[in-house]
This record gives C-alpha cells, structure tokens and sequence, in this order.
C-alpha cells in the first residue's frame, strides 16, 4: 500500500510545480499500489485526524472518523467519483 498524506494537499491548492509534488509523492510510488492509506487532518470542529483506506480494483472508500458521531463524512464524499 501507499501511506499518504494531507500534507501535500496546501501544495497543489497554490499550484506547486511539479517537481516539488514529486519529490514528496514520488518515494512512495503510489501509482503501483492497489491500496492507499490516506491521512486526513480535520482541523474544523476540532483538530483531528481521519483515517481514509481508498481501494481502487473495487472502488471502495473506508473511512474511521473518531469524532463521526459529531460530524458525518457523508457530506464529505461525492458517490461515484472514485
């Protein structure tokens, strides 16, 4: 699997160049790996950290959200977009 994170996400939101997406993505050759497990830090109501293992053969999202009883991730995810 590829271990990633939201840390690079800032990154393309202020249009990085590629080479500096590279360099962090690249260690982690993601584009071979049929799982990724994605880190996701949820700043807002509270900082947090959600858990997101996203399996592309079968088109799967399994989320853990320790405060998901507080905010649902429904809303979060587009179906059919995968």
């Amino acid at each position: 699997c590829a271990i990633l994170s939201t840390h690079d996400l800032p990154c393309i939101h202020f249009n990085a160049k590629d080479d500096v997406l590279w360099r962090n993505l690249s260690w982690t050759r993601f584009w071979e790996k049929p799982v990724w497990i994605l880190l996701i830090h949820c700043s807002l109501p509270v900082g947090h950290w959600v858990l997101c293992t996203i399996r592309f053969h079968s088109q799967q999202l399994f989320l853990f959200d320790s405060f998901a009883e507080q905010k649902p991730w429904r809303n979060d995810i587009k179906v059919g977009h995968l």
